[in-house]
């Protein structure tokens, strides 16, 4: 019986990934239904913006709509893992974010921002060109 009562609480306790948004100052910071994330598979999800480069670096993170506990993932380390370029991966915090990532890309065009919530404690995100 106690093995029932495990896996409901499981069940209770799984974020609903898909309530996320990539927001960040090229959304003003609001949760914009064009970048809601959407599942690649597994517990990876991804977001395409499309950047200008001119050389200023886009800060962002990824949030539900209210940025409510847990549904708010920014740096795991402040500002020692913040800066993130093409195919780096960084360590985000939902729980405690130490801030907002930083990206300037280096080309004009669209970028796809991932965030793999396989280790649901420190999530992994990191960008690539889109194609």
């Amino acid at each position: 019986m106690s093995g029932c009562s495990t896996t409901f609480v499981e069940q209770i306790m799984e974020k609903d990934y898909q309530s996320f948004y990539l927001r960040g100052v090229f959304t003003w910071w609001e949760a914009d239904e064009n970048y809601r994330i959407e599942k690649v598979n597994g517990k990876l999800y991804k977001a395409t913006v499309k950047l200008i480069a001119d050389g200023q670096p886009y800060d962002f993170k990824f949030a539900d709509q209210s940025y409510a506990p847990g549904y708010d993932c920014g740096s795991a380390t402040g500002t020692a893992g913040k800066v993130l370029t093409v195919g780096k991966t960084a360590r985000s915090s939902c729980e405690n974010p130490g801030g907002n990532f930083q990206f300037t890309p280096q080309e004009t065009g669209a970028y796809d921002f991932f965030i793999d919530f396989t280790n649901e404690q420190l999530p992994v995100v990191y960008i690539e060109k889109s194609s």
